[in-house]
């Protein structure tokens, strides 16, 4: 086989136009990563049955290497596929940076299909076993202890790529694609959130450490300054300075410099030069001539030093942060911010800048309190200093850039600063902290300061209210340790219980045969046609019950539930139709004051019964795979559709 394979023609297609006329075999996709740098995918040689191995080493490669084929093995169905899949993965508006993450883990499934035994099909029979085999493979993947181990995310990932290129290869339906493969479920819990590693506190220490950070060294560039004047947190020592590219190491110099920063002749300070050195007999004499003359005069001529690159580097990662901080913004959106974006007039009072969030297809605004104003400007104007530079590059438009490779100039990513704070004893006994961190550190702020408004949260985080509700106000491990975390405790009352006389969860009746009635959403015992009136522990807060308004049944003092599948699904069902319902309103008040409470009320009766029937939990297990197949109970089945309907009519998905 090996004489057989050969180079091919190419055609090399951006995201932001397909063709009309191409074959679809020779397409590499090209396009600019989030960073600015530029990749390109060879994604047309999965049409090709024969061709060569894809090594682990060119997978993951960030170099472009054509792949070789042999021509003869050209499967057309699998050319009618990948023609289906561009078409509507084209039409997605996804960025580039997404559509390269699809693709590449479009090839480990093909290269998992045509080389790890499997059956390189043609057919969607055939895709849909390997898929199934895939699945077992990743799953075994997850849970070994090796290097070869996967993470949740990215097993859930590479499921989902390769589900979604089913669905689009075939033009499937959701129903359909539902009969086939069940969608992927997150591994981890969405009912309750997990606890972050890191608190509010430690939030705190690493956020005023990265102000001050950027301060001094921010400072030290626009005002020629070397070395740079620092003062580490946790470090009790005086008068440190900064010298180091690395970072790994601090130096004490008290007394050492003039007024105007110019070193003191070495005779005078060689004393105060050895506290720094473990040895008395060498070296200061060295780091003297070294570290305060050569490199402080290079730095002071204007030459760009890698001490110098550090440090414009660095102070890019910190505003970095700390624009996160005061405006709660999302990572992507935030890099995609160009200098003419920024209106500094408005910072403080309403929304400074507005970028468009491709994951979510909207706009989002930029808004942060007027202290966030002085780094602005300062920052534009270290910004403006690596203009004068000159450097190569095409990315000076942009907000964030940082000093790369041959000083190129390059677009700042999310990962920038790992490299930069990994060894630094700047950052010693700091938490190290992720853009998610910060994002839910202010979320739970803000969710204190307004007193669990979770929808204020929301419109500061530019996220749904489910969404902050979900992923935003998780409380730290060690707080909640800590005396019971009851300010959070009597939060939570208000946010949950908003509607209730108790703290504690309510019971619900338990219905038999002979003394209740099916209705929707459960069961109702009214026989005797009584006024239904709010059941023990609500209070007028709480929906008032109305018979026929189906999801009112729930707070009802008549309302029960058959221990059977039946009951479980009807719920399960509801519960759907109100989600639906919410995301065709986009309303954050209805939804605090109608969805969520009766949303919170399933769960809870849900929960009670499970505790009261242990052997119900497979009946609750295969009710909500019957949901996630798209099998809802009868009364609830037409409403979901239409709803469903209606949101892909106004471009929202379900």
């Amino acid at each position: 086989m090996s004489d057989s394979i050969a180079g091919r023609s190419l055609i090399e297609i951006t995201p932001k136009k397909l063709p009309q006329v191409y074959a679809p075999q020779a397409v590499v996709i090209r396009g600019v990563r989030s960073d600015g740098i530029h990749f390109r995918v060879d994604i047309g040689r999965m049409c090709y049955l024969e061709r060569a191995i894809d090594s682990e080493s060119f997978l993951s490669s960030k170099h472009y290497i054509p792949g070789a084929v042999n021509t003869k093995s050209l499967s057309l169905e699998r050319v009618e596929w990948l023609r289906n899949y561009l078409y509507t993965a084209f039409h997605k508006g996804w960025r580039d940076e997404t559509l390269r993450q699809d693709l590449y883990c479009l090839r480990y499934f093909f290269h998992f299909c045509d080389f790890d035994g499997g059956l390189k099909p043609t057919a969607l029979e055939g895709l849909v076993s390997e898929y199934q085999r895939y699945q077992n493979i990743l799953d075994q993947k997850g849970r070994v202890n090796s290097n070869s181990s996967l993470k949740p995310s990215s097993i859930l990932k590479r499921l989902n790529s390769a589900r979604t290129f089913i669905q689009w290869a075939f033009k499937l339906s959701n129903n359909e694609i539902l009969a086939l493969i069940p969608k992927q479920r997150s591994r981890q819990s969405n009912i309750v959130n997990e606890g972050r590693s890191v608190s509010l506190h430690d939030g705190q220490d690493y956020l005023r450490a990265c102000a001050t950070y950027f301060n001094q060294f921010a400072d030290s560039i626009l005002n020629n300054q070397y070395p740079i004047p620092v003062s580490p947190p946790y470090d009790e020592r005086e008068n440190l300075y900064w010298l180091s590219t690395l970072g790994t190491s601090l130096v004490s110099l008290p007394n050492c410099f003039t007024k105007e920063g110019d070193p003191l002749p070495f005779q005078a300070i060689k004393d105060v030069l050895a506290t720094n050195f473990k040895s008395k007999s060498s070296g200061k004499s060295e780091f003297y001539d070294r570290a305060l003359v050569r490199n402080r005069n290079e730095w002071i001529n204007g030459r760009l030093t890698p001490q110098k690159v550090y440090a414009y580097n660095l102070s890019v990662f910190c505003f970095f942060q700390i624009y996160l901080a005061f405006t709660a913004a999302n990572v992507q959106p935030t890099l995609d911010l160009k200098i003419t974006d920024i209106d500094l007039s408005k910072v403080g009072s309403s929304a400074f800048a507005k970028k468009h969030k491709f994951r979510a297809g909207r706009t989002v605004r930029f808004e942060a309190p007027s202290h966030l104003k002085r780094e602005i400007i300062k920052f534009l104007k270290l910004r403006a200093w690596v203009e004068t530079l000159e450097l190569p590059g095409d990315c000076q438009e942009y907000l964030f850039v940082k000093i790369g490779e041959s000083n190129k100039l390059q677009r700042f990513n999310r990962s920038g600063g790992a490299t930069l704070i990994r060894r630094s004893m700047l950052f010693k006994g700091l938490a190290k902290i992720s853009s998610r961190d910060i994002r839910q550190l202010t979320g739970e702020y803000f969710i204190r300061k307004s007193l669990g408004k979770v929808s204020l949260v929301a419109k500061k985080l530019n996220n749904s209210v489910a969404t902050t509700a979900k992923a935003y106000t998780s409380i730290d491990i060690e707080s909640q340790a800590k005396e019971m975390n009851r300010y959070h405790e009597e939060l939570s009352s208000q946010v949950r219980y908003f509607n209730r006389t108790t703290g504690s969860p309510l019971p619900v009746s338990l219905a038999s045969e002979d003394e209740s009635e099916r209705i929707a959403s459960g069961s109702c015992t009214n026989m005797n046609g009584e006024i239904p009136s709010r059941a023990n522990g609500f209070n007028s807060k709480a929906p008032e019950p109305t018979c026929g308004t189906f999801e009112s049944c729930l707070f009802c003092e008549y309302f029960a539930v058959h221990e059977d599948f039946e009951d479980i699904h009807k719920l399960l069902s509801l519960r759907e139709a109100l989600n639906a319902t919410s995301m065709i309103r986009n309303d954050s008040e209805h939804h605090e004051a109608v969805v969520k409470p009766a949303i919170f009320r399933i769960d809870e009766i849900l929960g009670f019964v499970s505790k009261n029937n242990r052997g119900l939990g497979g009946v609750i297990r295969q009710a909500e795979d019957e949901i996630e197949m798209g099998n809802y109970n009868r009364h609830w089945s037409r409403q979901i559709e239409i709803l469903t309907r209606l949101a892909s009519s106004a471009g929202r998905g379900l």
